[in-house]
């Protein structure tokens, strides 16, 4: 299974059904989807696609599984074309209303927590992806404190490191480094990796015997260079018949 091509196809569907709607935070979705890939056909991680839990507390990004759930059978592949529509199911971010979703993620900071409380209750295992830019709220770090106090070791956190929130260069704005050092000193096991290397995704993405923490250092607007770091594409999605000619040739 060649996990780069399947990568390129979900991109270039979430860059379609994005850019038709006009809905949303394109250049999000695009930098996490590699990570999705690997969790969700990568025989070589934990992860089990019918049993355990993906919350998005960068709720923004969610849309990002709705290929893959489409590719899995959990949705029919015509909702892609229905999305942010009111005879579609698929929402402007995931919710338990479509199948293979569990949380609706909006406020940053929020998702951490509800997915330390299910880890808490439960023996699946539960993966959390977290947007840099949302360390900078407080209850991020009230959950890890929570998470390994209890040793909730069935939870494992992923941080869609590419550097830029809302307004700008993450470091430029409140610097965030040195992540790992911080995570270790909460009691995580804590890995820096390249959030685009398959290879180093499936070694890292495992669940142990403590509370674990991935940095997956990513590219926001991933496969589409005129978006590719460009921090204002945070919230603009091309509109252009040119720039999106251009980035579905791209994702081909």
């Amino acid at each position: 299974m060649q996990l780069d091509k399947i990568a390129k196809s979900v991109r270039k569907r979430i860059f379609k059904f994005k850019t038709k709607s006009g809905k949303g935070h394109l250049a999000s979705c695009l930098s996490i989807v590699d990570i999705l890939v690997s969790l969700y056909f990568d025989k070589n991680t934990d992860f089990d696609p019918q049993n355990d839990v993906v919350i998005y507390s960068k709720g923004h990004g969610s849309p990002a599984v709705y290929p893959i759930l489409a590719d899995l059978g959990f949705i029919d592949k015509d909702e892609l074309d229905k999305y942010c529509r009111p005879d579609g199911i698929l929402r402007l971010h995931a919710d338990a209303s479509i199948p293979g979703c569990h949380f609706v993620g909006g406020s940053l900071g929020n998702g951490i927590g509800y997915a330390a409380g299910l880890a808490y209750g439960t023996d699946k295992n539960i993966y959390v992806i977290l947007g840099d830019a949302e360390l900078y709220e407080g209850s991020v770090w009230e959950s890890l404190m929570f998470i390994a106090h209890h040793n909730i070791n069935n939870l494992h956190l992923i941080v869609d490191r590419n550097q830029m929130g809302i307004l700008g260069e993450t470091e430029k704005l409140l610097k965030l480094e040195p992540l790992k050092d911080k995570f270790k000193s909460f009691g995580f096991k804590t890995n820096i990796i390249d959030g685009h290397n398959f290879k180093e995704l499936s070694s890292s993405l495992k669940i142990g015997d403590k509370p674990s923490i991935t940095i997956a250092n990513t590219i926001k607007g991933k496969g589409v260079s005129y978006m590719e770091g460009v921090w204002q594409y945070h919230t603009i999605i091309p509109k252009d018949d040119e720039l999106i000619r251009k980035g579905l040739e791209e994702l081909t």
